[in-house]
């Protein structure tokens, strides 16, 4: 993966996440889109960390 689609898909998951700070929402459902939020971005994280093993390895 380019560095540079590592920068947006990490700017995406940021701003994803501020966007639903600042959302007008009750607190509780926040924290639960937040959580979801969070756990989608870990996801996306260990794949690019895999894909980044994988380049290494070649």
């Amino acid at each position: 993966m380019g560095k540079i689609t590592k920068s947006l898909t990490i700017g995406g998951i940021i701003g994803l996440i501020m966007g639903l700070l600042f959302a007008p929402r009750k607190g509780e459902e926040t924290r639960k889109k937040l959580q979801e939020s969070i756990e989608k971005g870990k996801a996306k994280l260990s794949e690019i960390k895999e894909d980044i093993d994988k380049e290494k390895e070649d």
